[in-house]
C-alpha cells in the first residue's frame, strides 16, 4: 500500500524503450512501413550482420518463421525426429511439422532435472 492507502502498481512488464528506438518506430509509422518489406529492414539486417560479424542476417516477421528457417538450415526434413519441450508454445511444434519432421515431446526427470 502507498501512503495514500491505495495499492501500489507493480507493472508486469515495464517497457524499456530509448528515445532513439521511439524515433525509429515513429518513422516507420509516419512513412507507412509497418511490415517486413520496409526500407528499415535491410538497415536492420546490415547492422545485425556487422554487430555479429557474419556475412548474412535475415529478418523474419515471427518467431515461428525464425524457428522454421533455423530447422531448414540445420537440414531437418522428412523422416527426422526433433526433440521439443513438453511445455511449449505451439509454434515450436509447428516449425518442426512444417519441415516434415516429427516432434518428440520430452520432459525432465524430477529427481535429477535431466532429460527424460
Amino acid at each position: 500500500m502507498s501512503q495514500t492507502g491505495t495499492a501500489a502498481r507493480i507493472p508486469l512488464s515495464a517497457p524499456s524503450i530509448t528515445a532513439h528506438e521511439r524515433d525509429r518506430v515513429m518513422t516507420c509509422l509516419e512513412e507507412g512501413w509497418v511490415s517486413t518489406a520496409g526500407p528499415q529492414v535491410p538497415e536492420l539486417e546490415a547492422a545485425l550482420a556487422a554487430e555479429l560479424d557474419v556475412a548474412h542476417v535475415v529478418a523474419v516477421s515471427t518467431g515461428t518463421a525464425a524457428l522454421h528457417l533455423s530447422l531448414l538450415v540445420a537440414g531437418v526434413g522428412a523422416g527426422d525426429e526433433v526433440i521439443v519441450p513438453s511445455l511449449t508454445f505451439i509454434a515450436t511444434v509447428n516449425a518442426v511439422s512444417y519441415c516434415g519432421a516429427r516432434p518428440v515431446f520430452a520432459d525432465v526427470r524430477p529427481e535429477s532435472a535431466t532429460l527424460d
